[in-house]
């Protein structure tokens, strides 16, 4: 196993495993999943991913930012609203866009989620794994599993469980082609951020 992708899975497993503790064992996991501003699980969390994703590789290897990619091009634009809005609709839970803080809690959110598991975990793997697909779908099933450390997802029956992992896992896919294809970490962060608004709450 090539060293970047050592270190991104050590990094992932960490988080997993304190997530869940904090998350499930501890009950944090509550408030972060109903958006609380005052939700100490909800900062920690995507502080530590934000961190994990821009210092690990700047360390092991002085890997600049400029490597996420920051270009866009105005036809991406175009795509990742779109793609993100279809998305949005058919999301029942998420962020109230009438509101400034869950704004900017929601851009928080994606940006850490998009930096770590595309940002660093999918271009970690690409450096181990073969072919377009692999680092892709690994990726997207570590992201899917991710979620099994939310706390109302947690419990669900354990069909509601694989459904949920199945689901995001998809998400994660389409992020991740989404960031293969375009070259721009702006792409899969913009299709999260306008994914995760609860479009209902406009009308």
């Amino acid at each position: 196993m090539k060293r970047d992708a050592c270190f991104a899975l050590t990094a992932y497993v960490f988080l997993f495993v304190l997530s869940f503790i904090l998350s499930i064992n501890l009950g944090l996991g509550k408030a972060e999943s109903i958006h609380d501003p005052s939700s100490s699980l909800l900062y920690l969390r995507r502080g530590l991913m934000v961190i994990a994703a821009l210092a690990i590789p700047w360390f092991t290897k002085r890997q600049p930012l400029s490597a996420f990619g920051w270009k866009l091009s105005l036809k991406w634009v175009f795509i990742s609203v779109g793609v993100g809005i279809l998305v949005g609709l058919g999301n029942k839970g998420g962020f109230n866009p009438k509101e400034p803080v869950a704004i900017a809690l929601a851009l928080f959110h994606t940006f850490a989620t998009e930096i770590f598991f595309r940002g660093y975990i999918f271009k970690s793997l690409e450096t181990w794994l073969k072919g377009s697909w692999s680092p892709i779908l690994l990726s997207s099933l570590l992201y899917g599993l991710s979620y099994l450390t939310v706390y109302p997802i947690w419990h669900q029956s354990l069909a509601g469980n694989i459904a949920f992992v199945f689901l995001f896992t998809a998400l994660g896919v389409l992020f991740a082609y989404s960031y293969k294809k375009s070259g721009s970490f702006f792409v899969p962060w913009m299709i999260h951020f306008f994914g995760v608004l609860k479009y209902g709450s406009l009308f």
